[in-house]
C-alpha cells in the first residue's frame, strides 16, 4: 500500500451531501462516486492510484478528465502512428491526446452537443500541432 498524499486533508475536510452519497454520473454512465470512503484512509493500493493533477474547467462536459489519464494509457499501449478508439468521446480529450502524440483516433460519441465540442476541441487541438504532421482533412460526423 501507498500513502494517500497531502491532498486529502483540503478535499476530504469539509465534505457536501452529493460527496457523502453515490453520486450517480450525469451522463448515465452507470459510473458514481462515493468521496466519503476515502475517509479515515492514509493507504491504498498502488494499483488502484495514478497520480495526476484533477481537471478543474469541465469544458462543457459533466465527466471530463485531464489530458494526462489518457495521455498515460496512450503511451503504455501505442506507438506513434497507431489507431486509438474511444468509445465515448465525450469532450474530446482522447482525441487531443492522440494528436499531441501523433496518434491517429476513433471517437464515438451518442450525445450530439458532446460531439460538437469534441470537434471544437479537436480543431483547436489541431491547429496548435500542425507541424506534428496533423492533417486538415474533413472529419465525417456521424452520430449512432
Amino acid at each position: 500500500m501507498m500513502p494517500m498524499g497531502n491532498w486529502k486533508e483540503k478535499r476530504l475536510a469539509k465534505l457536501s451531501d452529493t460527496d457523502r452519497i453515490r453520486d450517480e454520473s450525469k451522463v448515465g454512465s452507470g459510473f458514481g462516486k462515493n468521496v466519503s470512503n476515502w475517509l479515515g484512509k492514509d493507504n491504498v493500493y498502488p494499483t488502484n492510484v495514478l497520480h495526476l493533477a484533477t481537471e478543474c474547467a469541465n469544458r462543457g462536459h459533466s465527466a471530463s478528465f485531464p489530458i494526462s489519464l489518457p495521455t498515460w494509457f496512450i503511451k503504455l499501449f501505442t506507438q506513434e502512428g497507431d489507431v486509438v478508439l474511444d468509445p465515448f468521446m465525450g469532450s474530446g480529450t482522447t482525441a487531443i491526446a492522440c494528436i499531441k502524440l501523433k496518434r491517429h483516433y476513433i471517437g464515438i460519441e451518442a450525445k450530439k452537443e458532446y460531439c460538437d465540442l469534441a470537434l471544437e476541441s479537436i480543431e483547436k487541438a489541431k491547429n496548435g500541432h500542425k507541424k506534428a504532421g496533423i492533417t486538415d482533412k474533413p472529419m465525417s460526423l456521424r452520430l449512432l
